[in-house]
Order: structure tokens, then sequence, then C-alpha cells
């Protein structure tokens, strides 16, 4: 199993970088599979996979909301994290809607996810998570990825995959939420990764949080 992992990562990144569309060409089984972007990315980087749901409830959920209640933006912590940033001068600046939605779009239930697909397939060609429902309650969670809607258990199995598809599938992070997941990459999963000002002030303004 890791040898195949390990074959399907070389491969991905070898001859320069391939698109999704390439990679799953080669590999189906990556979208087809449920559980095969996870499996892989474990088997890689081992016990780094569990990280997320180890620590989220534990220690940065509560946080991440007192801080985002400070800032009167209260939704929900998955969501907040695009909004309690200093994101400091830069060329780039997204609105806090555009880096929100480039991480987490939320639609009410009903949408109809084949339109959305299709709407959504030009403008966002990265990997996000679509949740349905409103800021209070998710339904239902999905990772977008190529065309297709992964469904998750829960939202936070959401972000944990859609995370996991961008080492996998080896893609940049959006620049509209880059440091939403360098974030979770260099604080939540301790993986080594591009740590700037704004991430480093959230990580000492969570552990200020008591």
């Amino acid at each position: 199993m890791k040898e195949t992992a390990l074959y399907r990562a070389k491969w991905i990144r070898q001859n320069g970088t391939k698109s999704i569309a390439e990679v799953v060409r080669e590999f189906p089984h990556l979208l087809s599979t449920p559980g095969m972007i996870s499996q892989d990315f474990d088997q890689v980087h081992g016990e780094t996979g569990m990280k997320l749901f180890e620590s989220w409830a534990a220690f940065f959920a509560a946080r991440i909301l007192r801080l985002a209640v400070k800032e009167e933006k209260f939704n929900q912590p998955l969501e907040d994290i695009p909004q309690v940033y200093r994101v400091g001068q830069k060329v780039f600046r997204p609105s806090i809607d555009e880096a929100s939605k480039a991480f987490i779009e939320l639609q009410p239930i009903g949408t109809n996810v084949v339109e959305f697909l299709r709407r959504t397939e030009l403008t966002k060609p990265f990997p996000f998570v679509l949740a349905m429902g409103n800021i209070r309650h998710i339904s239902q969670a999905f990772v977008i990825l190529n065309g297709q809607a992964l469904e998750q258990t829960t939202l936070l199995s959401a972000v944990d995959v859609c995370f996991k598809a961008f080492y996998v599938f080896d893609v940049n992070f959006p620049r509209q939420c880059a440091s939403t997941w360098e974030f979770l990459q260099t604080v939540v999963f301790q993986m080594e990764g591009n740590e700037s000002f704004a991430i480093r002030f959230l990580r000492c303004s969570l552990h200020a949080e008591e």
C-alpha cells in the first residue's frame, strides 16, 4: 500500500507539474474510491494525517471562535479562519468574502450540485470545500475537485481531505485563501511551509486565549 502511494507521488511530481485532470486520468481511483486521498497522504506523511482531528476540538475551535467574536465576525470556527487574520500589505489582497468562498463556500440546503459544479468549474479550478446549510448548522459537506463533489461525513472531514488533496495532487494553494491553508499546514498539521507574519500573529493570539 505504501509502495503504491509512493509510486503515485513520484509519478505526479516527475517531469514537471501535472494538472489535476492529468493525475485523475492516470489514477482515477483517487477520486472514485472513498478515502483514497487521505490514504495516500497518510502513507507518505505518517501520523501527521491525524493532526487536525486530534487538535481541532481540543484546542483550536474555541479559541478561533473567541477571536472571531472579538472581531464581531462570528460564523463557526472553520469558516472564521480567513477572517481573523491581519493580512498585512500585499499587492494582492482578496476581500474577506473572496477568501472565505475560496476556502469554504456555503450554499443553502437543496442547492443543485450539478449546476453548482458547472458554474464553478472555470472560476474555481482548485480544490475547495462546499458546505450546505447555514452558519449555525451544516447538513452536508463536500470536497470539490476536478469537477466532482466528494461527499464527506462532516465539515471537518471535508477540510481535512481538501488539505490533503493539495499534497496528493501536488498543486499550490489558491492565492485567495493561501494563508488559511498555510495556517493549517504549519500550525495545525505542523508541517514545513510558509509561516508569514499573519500566521505567526494568529498562532500567538490563539495561544494567548484561555
